[in-house]
């Protein structure tokens, strides 16, 4: 019983994985086409793209690490439940060994031209 437990936890973990590679590469997307409107539009001064971009990644729970030649860099720590699931499936340990890892892996860190609206990362 405790075997088919544990297959089910790494088959749903590889689901959740799968899906929130998905997710992630969507919402990456969506933050692309709304910075490249926003530094697009001629109405806005370089003030107020600035500010609207920095409230964008603030609101999606990044941190403004530095801002220097036109180039923003945040950062995010990202929880993985999908990967949770997977080391939970090694014998219940592996989830301990998972938060150990969560919270000693840098953050996942993107670097945003604020001159042409692309994000590197």
């Amino acid at each position: 019983m405790t075997l088919l437990f544990l297959l089910i936890a790494a088959v749903a973990g590889v689901v959740v994985l799968v899906y929130e590679k998905r997710q992630s590469d969507e919402n990456l997307q969506k933050l692309q086409n709304y910075i490249f409107r926003v530094v697009g539009d001629d109405s806005l001064r370089d003030s107020e793209k600035l500010r609207r971009v920095m409230d964008l990644f603030t609101e999606n729970r990044y941190k403004i690490e530095d801002m220097k030649g036109g180039c923003l860099v945040v950062s995010r720590r990202e929880f993985s439940v999908g990967a949770a699931l997977l080391w939970f499936s090694l014998g219940g340990v592996g989830f301990l060994i998972y938060l150990i890892y969560y919270f000693l892996k840098p953050p996942k860190r993107l670097t945003i031209d604020l001159y042409e609206g692309k994000i590197d990362g």
